[in-house]
């Protein structure tokens, strides 16, 4: 259809308009807007035009060719179109006469329409978000992540407070008895023997030094067996609940002391780690979503085999706590619990706390030298005396009488014994206790190790400006933010919902959706357009 009627037309022909005619990129410019940038752009402009054929998308102007054959976007409206300015790229141009040009446009439906848009809820699967805090959007984005490195430079290794040992050393008592076997008295508050709220027929006694207990250990042979000993092993020193008014060391040439009853476990003490702020290489993204697994992390480990990974964004707070508590026994049971760590769908700190506890590698347990023939020679100190007596009795009673049997009886008795005491003697030292004591990881007080764990700065680099191009993967049914951030927004509706709604033609209308499905970055100025290196902070509600 030739239209003849050229009232209140007017017509903005342009150049150098950068606008994407693939809408990858778009505008989020008002209809006045996108006016105002046509006509400082413009090649020619015209309150009237003689011809338009709407159904092959034509105009005929009234401009020279060599002037308008560099056009490439035009802004036109007429009264029997709604009077509504419609932008358009210009697609071709030809020479009609020396004063007439036919300009050829395709409709730019996205700048056109944007003024009557409504935005409804839809399935956003990507946008840039209006809110990044760290821990905000963690839904995985399926990227590669490469291999994870440890930031060695802010390691940190076991706790202080498993630095400082004593030696425990489990005594037999046996029932009745009140003393340790060499006139010291068993303290009152350790004839309960219970520990950790489980009854023990062992009482522990602590030594500080190896020489303690090596002191001890004589004490035990020369007075009773060191069968008395069950076992020894090594414990923190936080565990004991030992002050210094428990020790003795006025009563023997050692020091030692009981170990008080308890009814639960010892709380050990905390470790406190700060949540990273920086990737591998000192590299800090601009997207906070970096600065959350699996990105980076902590990975523990007991080193024994044991290995968890905990999340910064799950602690509550600023930092990554800890706290390490055990029971006493041997190889002592130590547990290290994440605190206000939230389980992943619930939010319950208290439940992580719990079930991303971990456990530490048993602690050595240590050996001594039983010296058997000591042992013996102690346990026969009644025996070996009245026996030999009673050799020299039989001895003098037969001379007396004059009966050699007897006397022969006698000293056969007493040779007897001195054999038996020259055979026990010539039993070696007996090794006894665990074998475990040459563990290397306790040699280093390596209890647990605490690694950061990050990706590797060049994953991180291109990650980062991923996320600075595209947003962050959200999959939520929303109404998108179409204006969070100071230079553009992306967004991707997922499926076929329809997002965009308004007084706009139907096919226009689909286009628009289809735009959105595809995903577009609206740009909010034009001077920066298509620029994505720039800084896109978030806009200050």
């Amino acid at each position: 259809m030739i239209m003849t009627d050229n009232k209140n037309n007017e017509i903005i022909l342009c150049k150098g308009i950068k606008m994407d005619r693939n809408y990858e990129n778009v505008l989020s410019y008002s209809e006045s807007d996108m006016v105002t940038l046509c006509r400082n752009n413009k090649i020619y402009e015209a309150d009237n035009y003689t011809f338009i054929e709407k159904a092959n998308n034509k105009i005929v102007i009234s401009h020279p060719y060599s002037g308008a054959m560099y056009a490439n976007y035009v802004a036109f409206r007429n009264p029997r179109f709604g009077n509504k300015w419609i932008f358009a790229w210009v697609t071709d141009v030809k020479l009609i006469n020396i004063g007439s040009t036919e300009i050829t446009f395709d409709v730019d439906v996205w700048s056109t329409w944007y003024s009557s848009f409504v935005v409804g809820q839809a399935f956003i699967e990507r946008e840039h978000v209006s809110d990044d805090t760290i821990g905000k959007h963690t839904i995985p984005e399926g990227l590669e992540t490469g291999e994870y490195i440890s930031q060695i430079s802010n390691n940190t290794t076991t706790s202080p407070v498993l630095t400082n040992m004593y030696y425990l050393s489990d005594v037999v008592i046996v029932a009745g008895v009140t003393t340790i076997g060499f006139t010291y008295a068993i303290p009152t508050t350790a004839q309960q023997s219970e520990y950790n709220g489980v009854y023990s027929g062992l009482y522990y006694l602590a030594f500080k030094t190896p020489y303690d207990f090596n002191k001890y250990l004589d004490e035990v042979h020369q007075n009773i067996s060191d069968d008395n000993i069950a076992c020894l092993f090594v414990c923190p020193t936080s565990m004991t609940g030992l002050t210094s008014s428990d020790w003795d060391n006025t009563t023997f040439d050692f020091e030692f002391a009981f170990i008080p009853t308890s009814t639960s476990e010892s709380n050990i003490g905390n470790i406190t780690y700060t949540k990273a702020d920086h990737l591998d290489n000192d590299y800090v993204p601009v997207n906070k979503k970096l600065l959350a697994f699996p990105y980076c992390f902590l990975n523990v480990t007991n080193n024994v085999g044991s290995i968890t990974d905990y999340h910064y964004e799950l602690f509550n707070g600023n930092t990554c706590d800890f706290n390490l508590r055990g029971s006493i026994g041997v190889g002592c049971s130590i547990k290290m619990y994440p605190l206000d760590y939230s389980v992943k769908g619930t939010g319950s700190s208290t439940l992580g706390n719990k079930l991303h506890a971990i456990d530490a590698g048993k602690l050595p347990t240590c050996t001594w030298l039983n010296d058997a023939f000591t042992n013996w020679l102690t346990s026969q100190a009644v025996n070996i005396p009245l026996n030999i007596g009673s050799s020299i009795t039989q001895i003098g009673t037969g001379m007396a009488s004059g009966q050699v049997g007897g006397v022969l009886g006698g000293f056969n008795g007493i040779l007897g014994q001195v054999a038996t005491i020259y055979e026990h003697s010539l039993q070696p030292p007996i090794s006894k206790g665990g074998t475990n004591q040459g563990d290397l990881n306790f040699a280093q007080r390596s209890t647990f190790n605490i690694y950061p764990m990050s990706i590797k700065k060049e994953y991180a680099e291109v990650i980062d400006k991923y996320f600075s191009r595209f947003g962050y993967k959200v999959n939520e049914v929303k109404t998108p933010n179409l204006n969070s951030r100071t230079k553009f927004n992306f967004i991707k509706v997922g499926g076929m919902d329809e997002l965009i709604s308004g007084d706009i033609p139907a096919n226009d209308l689909e286009k628009i959706n289809e735009i959105c499905r595809k995903g577009v970055t609206i740009f909010h100025d034009y001077t920066t357009f298509g620029n994505y290196t720039q800084t896109n902070s978030i806009v200050t509600p």
